[in-house]
């Protein structure tokens, strides 16, 4: 195979692959538009054994509230709640600073889940979520942390209770004794360094037991902007790619063109053309009124170039008019002129619509058949050999033709014409009237059916 059909059969399956790619990419972004939000997820489990953990109550304000541990290893607590105090409580509180004094960046989650045990006579239990911010947070006041605060029903956390991050909401006494702007009041969650469980906000007197088994967050990995923009850059990435491609796909077209116009001289050298004058004469034969070798030119260039591209079969038949020297020499050249015509009329009135019949030369012609294998042409060769046969042409001499067959294997013409003359040959050396055909193969050619 040549350069040029090659990079055809190259080409076509890369145009296939770019059109299979739009449409998977199509079909995904339909898909991400429209899946559910929970397909894609990140999560973050937290174990309170594996944190620094701290009681706190009411003690240092004159309250007589006393958290104590009950089990400091597996953080079971206690709140002896007193009523001295207005506002008894008692506080556990976990520290998230990691090696480099950050704490947990929660904004990219969405849900929060808390599994805790809860002895006592309470009804619900706070949790806050204390971050720190630049804007708000002083070194050394751990109370400078936002308290972004959110109360949960104590009978809900023994098989795991979930909440919106967005159900949070900052507590108003640390909005009024910081002094925090309405600007700046709302939650954040970029730096929580301290998760803390304290009694709920309904004083009840008495013995508060609690454990905080385990905290879970859940977040998308992908927002719905962060997915519309990734989509729409993904789309414009690939619309420039595409443009990129059409263009190199033009280049290869006009280095296909110039091919085009070598093949067209390459033929044109075959046919004897290359002379500027005959590229003026008629395409008509003038005895016979079928083509000459410039009216069938192009139509060999097209079943050249229709089996580069598609592998549409091409074939065609050499005609030789047996011994027809003997028909000039004994009845004079009139004659013979008149029985090149009869044949030729012969011949055209029982082709196909879609073979074109040209004059080769002196008593030879040439059948042109787009679209048909060998096998094919070779009926058809056949036929036309049995009309001529039985046709009465001249009234003292019967007036046969022997046939060679070909067909393209290989995008050279010129290979296709030795095989046609090689089966010619053949016809005539085994007696005249009758049709042969050649195939190539990898060594040389070979008379594939008896004649």
């Amino acid at each position: 195979m040549n350069e040029h059909s090659s990079t055809k059969s190259t080409l076509l399956p890369a145009i296939s692959r770019t059109e299979a790619l739009l449409g998977m990419i199509a079909c995904v972004s339909i898909i991400l538009i429209f899946a559910p939000k929970d397909w894609i997820q990140r999560s973050l489990e937290i174990y309170p054994q594996d944190y620094e953990a701290v009681l706190t109550d009411d003690t240092y304000s004159s309250g007589n509230s006393e958290a104590i541990w009950l089990d400091a290893e597996k953080q079971i607590w206690q709140c002896k709640m007193g009523d001295k105090f207005r506002s008894p409580y008692c506080s556990m509180r976990l520290s998230f600073f990691d090696d480099s004094w950050s704490g947990l960046n929660l904004n990219d989650y969405d849900t929060m889940t808390i599994w805790a045990n809860y002895n006592g006579p309470a009804d619900s239990l706070r949790f806050y979520l204390r971050n720190r911010h630049p804007d708000y947070y002083q070194v050394g006041d751990d109370t400078s942390t936002k308290y972004n605060m959110v109360e949960i029903p104590v009978d809900q956390l023994e098989t795991g209770f979930t909440l919106n991050m967005t159900d949070f909401n900052v507590a108003d006494w640390w909005l009024v004794t910081k002094k925090i702007p309405l600007e700046k009041s709302h939650p954040e969650f970029n730096d929580v360094v301290f998760l803390e469980v304290q009694t709920g906000s309904q004083a009840t007197y008495g013995n508060h037991t609690i454990r905080l088994r385990k905290v879970l967050w859940h977040g998308h990995l992908l927002s719905d902007e962060t997915l519309y923009k990734g989509m729409v850059i993904a789309w414009c990435v690939l619309i420039f790619f595409l443009l990129l491609y059409r263009m190199v796909n033009l280049k290869l077209e006009l280095r296909r063109n110039v091919k085009h116009q070598q093949e067209l001289v390459a033929i044109n050298k075959l046919l004897n053309l290359q002379n500027k004058q005959f590229e003026d004469l008629a395409k008509t034969d003038q005895l016979t009124g079928l083509l000459n070798r410039i009216g069938i030119r192009d139509v060999l260039y097209d079943g050249l170039n229709n089996w580069k591209e598609r592998r549409t079969p091409f074939s065609f038949v050499l005609i030789d008019i047996d011994h027809f020297k003997q028909v000039n020499d004994n009845f004079g050249h009139d004659v013979g002129d008149q029985i090149l015509k009869l044949t030729a009329r012969l011949l055209a009135e029982n082709i196909r619509r879609s073979d074109f019949l040209a004059r080769w030369g002196g008593e030879e012609f040439i059948l042109v058949c787009p679209d048909t294998d060998l096998y094919q042409a070779q009926v058809l060769a056949e036929l036309l050999r049995k009309k001529l046969e039985d046709a009465p042409l001249h009234p003292e001499r019967q007036i046969t033709a022997s046939f060679g067959v070909s067909a393209l294997s290989t995008p050279n013409l010129d290979d296709l014409f030795k095989r046609a003359d090689a089966a010619l040959y053949e016809a005539k050396t085994q007696g005249r009237n009758r049709v042969c055909a050649v195939a190539d193969t990898d060594a040389d050619y070979v008379l594939i059916r008896a004649c």
